[in-house]
């Protein structure tokens, strides 16, 4: 089990009812409008066979000010996986599983009030390779695809893990997720990419 803190940054075009945003907002920029945010990852394997749990969930409240007025926003907004592993070897394993996303904002524009909530979920498949894996330390590849509600999504993470015991790891990633979903007048054309730093216990010794 794992607990991490994602210090991602957000580009692209955000969309509600025709009204369109461009993001393009730096981790500082979200450090400022961080409202609520919590991060745990559950893994367990068995043989040639895994699987895994992954949650993230955040609130941002940020404002812009423009000629016309302050705009206001709140963006909750969760991140969810689940799914399987399968170990072809000691350095690769398959990935495959399903993510859903579920985004509820709400934009106070100069005169109006727009908002909605909306919900995704995308079926994946990917590979992990771990091209090493020592007593104290392991260094891990991910990458998959997937779709379903979304157009397309990607995503990639590059990690390495540090072992303090047989129990205990302090690690880091660098992750991106690329979003290409567009629903019932809600569009989420946004990519999530930074770093992450991961503390993780394990309840069987290595």
């Amino acid at each position: 089990m794992s607990g991490y803190l994602w210090a991602l940054s957000m580009d692209g075009t955000a969309g509600i009812m025709g009204n369109d945003i461009d993001l393009d907002l730096s981790f500082s920029d979200l450090l400022d409008d961080l409202d609520f945010a919590l991060s745990l990852r559950f893994e367990s394997h068995k043989g040639n066979l895994g699987y895994f749990l992954d949650g993230m969930a955040i609130r941002l409240k940020p404002e812009t000010s423009t000629p016309a007025g302050t705009i206001s926003q709140e963006v909750n907004s969760f991140i969810g996986e689940v799914g399987g592993i399968y170990h072809f070897n000691p350095k690769v394993e398959g990935i495959y599983g399903v993510r859903y996303q579920a985004m509820d904002v709400e934009v106070d524009l100069p005169g109006m009030t727009v908002g909605g909530d909306v919900d995704w979920a995308d079926i994946f498949v990917g590979l992990r390779y771990v091209p090493v894996r020592t007593d104290k330390w392991h260094v891990w590849l991910r990458g998959d695809v997937g779709g379903g509600d979304s157009d397309i999504t990607w995503n990639g993470v590059l990690g390495a893990g540090y072992h303090f015991n047989n129990r205990w790891m302090l690690g880091g990633a660098y992750r991106i997720l690329v979003n290409d979903f567009e629903q019932d007048g809600f569009k989420w054309d946004v990519n999530y990419e930074g770093v992450a730093v991961i503390l993780g216990y394990t309840f069987q010794p290595r």
